[in-house]
């Protein structure tokens, strides 16, 4: 009689590695992230704020886990310049793999190599500019005479104005309503923050509120593959959401009376948290009590408060 049963699935299934899966060194919740992991397509981003909601555990305790994947040789960070970003920020970039030897010779190229690649312009011829610094790696700097031919000169100048305006623009992108990019930067990567700007430069905190509580509702119910993604094409208006709860333009008078009583409440349990007298528990619990009139007409915003407010006290 066979009490593991197994199903010949020919469709929808996920291959792991036997040696993975054998692993002493591997807890339970360390083969439930690589299970997550694998089932995902090969091109998938892992991305930190986006796996933790998927998980339905905290960024500290994901990153502990990923430290620990790390260590065990199954997982790799990659720290890569990204463009549309403040010169010198990086991104970690990670990969994983079942296997520790096929990720250890796929990442071979970056452990080998001790210094960051610089990105380019692929549109652009690539040129000796002595504007441009080479990394130190203990290796003479030889410079490039100055001929007479004037066509390298001027195309070098191009080169150097492009440049120039790529980076003005970047850094008006980044600099504009600070306000709400601190506020994202909780919550986003930089790279889709300034997609986003980029596709509404006007955008409030509010408004994200809502656009980011429709993307994670059409994410969970399968509309979209990715919330960052469908973040941004929302911003730009190339996005129809399929729930219609939110109108994700502007707030009402009333809705925006509401949402101050519930923003109110919710710094108010979260200080009342930290006197220590409540468990997490008892407080969502007294919020959700406090806020039970309001779920008739706003339980979008009610919900996307009390999610908040659990993160908050599991933080």
């Amino acid at each position: 009689m066979e009490f593991i049963i197994k199903n010949q699935h020919k469709t929808d299934y996920t291959i792991i590695f036997n040696k993975f899966i054998q692993d002493k060194d591997l807890n339970l919740e360390l083969l439930g992230l690589g299970c997550h992991l694998l089932n995902k397509p090969p091109n998938w981003v892992i991305n930190i704020n986006q796996l933790s909601y998927e998980l339905n555990i905290g960024k500290d305790k994901l990153l502990r886990l990923i430290n620990r994947m790390i260590e065990l040789g199954y997982m790799y960070r990659y720290k890569k310049d990204i463009a549309f970003v403040r010169r010198g920020e990086l991104k970690n970039i990670y990969y994983f793999s079942d296997d520790k030897e096929l990720l250890n010779k796929t990442t071979q190229p970056f452990r080998s190599v001790a210094t960051t690649p610089q990105l380019f312009l692929s549109t652009f011829s690539t040129v000796d500019s002595p504007s441009m610094t080479t990394p130190s790696l203990d290796i003479p700097v030889v410079e490039t005479p100055v001929v007479g031919n004037t066509s390298h000169n001027n195309n070098t100048s191009t080169y150097k104005e492009v440049i120039e305006k790529e980076d003005n623009k970047k850094e008006t992108l980044l600099t504009t309503n600070l306000s709400i990019r601190t506020y994202l930067k909780e919550i986003l990567d930089d790279f889709t923050i300034v997609n986003l700007l980029t596709a509404k430069p006007d955008l409030s905190i509010e408004e994200f509120k809502k656009l980011y509580e429709m993307a994670q509702l059409e994410f969970q119910d399968g509309y979209c593959q990715s919330i960052n993604a469908c973040l941004v094409r929302a911003a730009s208006g190339k996005w129809n959401f399929k729930h219609k709860t939110l109108n994700v333009n502007t707030f009402s008078e009333e809705e925006a009376k509401i949402n101050r009583v519930l923003k109110g409440k919710f710094n108010y349990y979260i200080d009342y948290f930290q006197i220590g007298s409540c468990s997490k528990e008892e407080i969502l619990g007294k919020f959700l009590t406090e806020c039970q009139k309001y779920t008739d007409s706003y339980s979008s915003l009610v919900n996307s408060y009390y999610k908040e407010l659990k993160e908050a006290l599991e933080s």
